[in-house]
């Protein structure tokens, strides 16, 4: 295999020894008129499988991203480093947990079956010839991906500004709730510190005497809202249902102000 990079080729046989650690790998890389060649024994029985492994490996460690950074520059004109840096890495995030309900194109299978494919029909010995012909392949995929991405991004990073702005909230407000214990089994429910739960009419109530500009309605499920607008000095949390999203969230805008306790903490008869 030629490679026109060093790292690749030390990638490529590095892989390749890893791979076939149960007999010894002979071989050497050599450079060749501006190009690094990987020699392997022709003795070793290395299967196609670990070939395409190896390549694999280049691909995703050093190619993939490349090609996705290049469409956000190119075809989404994105220019901030930085910003460019974040939307891959929620990549990694998107492939190993799809949102419900949004299909994503399986780019890293479409590569491997490619990869797969050229090997098994020896296609290709330059690396960035195969490198092409490969990006070629999976192009209308890696954008859709690519498009697809950059509406999460776009939703988290909504998402972390709403965050943001509640926390400063909650950090800035006067309350005269010092603490608040926030219950959860099912769903949400809050007690003041003397035990008295908070209803809906008396949460109205108080909104209506403490009127927020950023609540317009109250929904069926008030969810966080009591702990946002009541803003507590303290926020204690009884459940044993770590992970719950909204609970988190409660625990992100709170930060060092919320404190979170295994259910058969909760200091009051549950009705």
């Amino acid at each position: 295999m030629q490679f026109s990079k060093r790292k690749e080729a030390f990638t490529f046989y590095q892989s390749l020894f890893d791979t076939c650690s149960r007999q010894e790998l002979y071989g050497e890389i050599k450079e060749e008129k501006n190009k690094w060649n990987v020699y392997i024994n022709q003795d070793l029985d290395v299967s196609f499988s670990e070939i395409s492994q190896a390549i694999l490996e280049i691909m995703y460690s050093r190619k993939l991203h490349g090609w996705m950074e290049g469409m956000l520059r190119h075809r989404f004109y994105y220019d901030d480093p930085k910003e460019i840096e974040r939307v891959i890495q929620l990549s990694s995030k998107l492939k190993e947990n799809p949102p419900d309900g949004i299909y994503l194109p399986p780019v890293d299978l479409e590569v491997e079956r490619f990869v797969r494919k050229k090997v098994l029909e020896y296609s290709f010995a330059d690396f960035d010839e195969l490198s092409a012909a490969c990006l070629e392949y999976i192009y209308h995929d890696l954008l859709e991906f690519t498009g697809k991405l950059l509406d999460e991004y776009k939703l988290e990073e909504a998402h972390q500004m709403m965050v943001d702005s509640w926390r400063r909230r909650v950090k800035s407000k006067e309350s005269s709730v010092p603490l608040l214990h926030v219950l959860y089994e099912e769903k949400i429910r809050y007690f003041f510190p003397e035990g008295n739960e908070v209803g809906r009419a008396e949460f109205v109530c108080y909104l209506k005497s403490h009127p927020d500009p950023m609540i317009q309605g109250l929904p069926e499920d008030l969810g966080i809202l009591p702990a946002l607008i009541y803003s507590p000095d303290e926020l204690m949390i009884y459940s044993d249902q770590q992970g719950e999203a909204k609970l988190e969230l409660l625990m992100n805008i709170f930060e060092e102000k919320a404190v979170w306790k295994p259910l058969s903490f909760f200091p009051f008869l549950k009705a």
